[in-house]
């Protein structure tokens, strides 16, 4: 599964209780793993990511391998009222833990 961060247009709100958002990201193949108030945390498939925004560079297990080169993804017109930035989530390590 690829890791996606979807940067919200509206941070002040809370999108847990937002059905409709929920729904179209889950009809792009997106499956919601976090929500936050100015991010949502979520996780596709390779292929559904390829299919919804091309070739996906720098993924590694899932997440982005390269952070200075993460590049945006395209964000589909019925999100851009909701989403500013769409990223592929960069792997987090505590110190001394491999990446």
């Amino acid at each position: 599964m690829i890791k996606l961060q979807l940067l919200l247009r509206d941070p002040a709100r809370d999108r847990s209780d937002d059905p409709a958002l929920c729904a179209l990201l889950e009809a792009h193949g997106m499956h919601v793993t976090a929500c936050g108030l100015a991010t949502i945390s979520a996780e596709t498939s390779p292929a559904e990511a390829e299919n919804l925004f091309g070739p996906i560079p720098n993924v590694r297990a899932g997440f982005a391998s390269d952070v200075t080169s993460t590049p945006a993804l395209a964000i589909p017109a019925d999100l851009q009222h909701a989403v500013s930035l769409i990223t592929i989530a960069p792997r987090h390590a505590t110190p001394g833990q491999p990446t």
